[in-house]
């Protein structure tokens, strides 16, 4: 599940300043009024990918998309296989976005299961990324000794590397959308357009922490009357800043070692997707499983403002297997058994926070 630079971007400003104002004890903020102003947003975008979400399974024969999950069978346990490894993978990634001597200070196994918990409470939490990035700091801190700020600078190092990746993973997808005789001319632009858009958005993101322009606008906006009030918090913010500018200054070679095995992850994705289809009765060629995984992502994280993509991914999907000259209950299936993987998966998340919240760190 990834997060779109825009959506990301959106709620980072307000996650570092929630992050710290509740783990760090930091004057108020007057972060009500945004707070209530989010939720709202995402309930009306949650309301209209339930319409999305009506429309598409309205649009489809439900008795056959039964049928064809039924086909699944033992595919299901090797389509969780398949995920756990992309999970395993991404987990590599991330550990990359740590400096040398700070991965000293836990094991890859206990990394994963961070992020397992961190996921799980993004997926469940009405505020997307809001409630899993705070968690996995936490844990850090508690479990690793890693300071909150460290855990939030890998963080948001993680998800941009994640994000390059992703963009050199659009790129054959489109190359292969642009060859296809059965992909209209209209639907070709669209899907250049939008993923010029979101590699633009996901190079200003990058160019953003590498020249160090957060703590340049919180150095701007301590010197004004209003910064006087949150001054704690700017300067918190000015260390992450440090943190993620220096990072990519002296260890280039771990992003882009991170980036390498974020990239074989969406690459296991592709695995996950023939799979399914396999086991679902279908034999597609690389192409167009490259084409179907590259245009759902795009999707997705076109949708950012719907939580989970709702609606938006069957939409997306039914259009996208029809578009192909496949039916479009088979769209809809691949869907479903992406969601109930993903409901599996948030289910193991939430039982290792159970287990880690009645089995708390050895004080050192």
């Amino acid at each position: 599940m990834t997060p779109s630079p825009v959506r990301y971007g959106w709620n980072l400003c307000y996650g570092v300043s929630t992050l710290f104002d509740y783990f760090l004890n930091l004057p108020e903020a007057s972060l009500e009024n945004p707070s209530k102003m989010m939720k709202t947003l995402k309930l009306i975008f949650l309301l209209i990918g339930c319409l999305l979400l009506g429309w598409a399974v309205s649009t489809v024969d439900l008795l056959a998309v039964t049928d064809l999950l039924t086909k699944l069978g033992y595919g299901f346990i090797i389509i969780l296989i398949l995920y756990g490894s992309v999970t395993w993978v991404d987990t590599i990634a991330w550990k990359n976005n740590f400096k040398q001597e700070e991965t000293r200070q836990f094991s890859l196994l206990g990394l994963w299961c961070i992020r397992q918990i961190g996921e799980a409470y993004n997926t469940i939490t009405p505020l997307g990324t809001l409630g899993g990035e705070p968690i996995k700091a936490q844990l850090l801190k508690e479990r690793y000794g890693l300071s909150l700020k460290q855990g939030m600078t890998s963080q948001v190092i993680a998800r941009t590397t994640f994000l390059i990746a992703l963009i050199l993973f659009f790129i054959p997808g489109i190359f292969f959308t642009m060859q296809s005789d059965m992909i209209s001319e209209k639907m070709k632009m669209a899907c250049l357009l939008a993923m010029s858009i979101l590699s633009t958005l996901i190079f200003l993101f990058l160019i953003f922490q590498v020249t160090g322009t957060l703590g340049k606008l919180a150095r701007w906006a301590s010197k004004r009357p209003f910064g006087k009030k949150v001054d704690v918090f700017l300067d918190k913010l000015k260390l992450v800043d440090q943190g993620i500018s220096s990072y990519y200054k002296q260890d280039m070679l771990r992003a882009v070692i991170s980036v390498s095995y974020a990239f074989v992850g969406w690459m296991i994705g592709l695995a996950e997707l023939y799979a399914t289809l396999y086991f679902l009765g279908y034999n597609l060629s690389l192409a167009d499983l490259w084409l179907i995984e590259a245009l759902a992502q795009l999707i997705r994280n076109a949708s950012f403002f719907i939580p989970l993509s709702i609606g938006a991914q069957e939409g997306g999907l039914l259009l996208i297997f029809t578009a192909l000259g496949m039916p479009g209950t088979l769209g809809i299936a691949v869907s479903f058994v992406r969601r109930i993987k993903e409901l599996l998966w948030v289910c193991f998340g939430l039982a290792m926070g159970w287990s880690i919240a009645f089995h708390p760190a050895k004080s050192k």
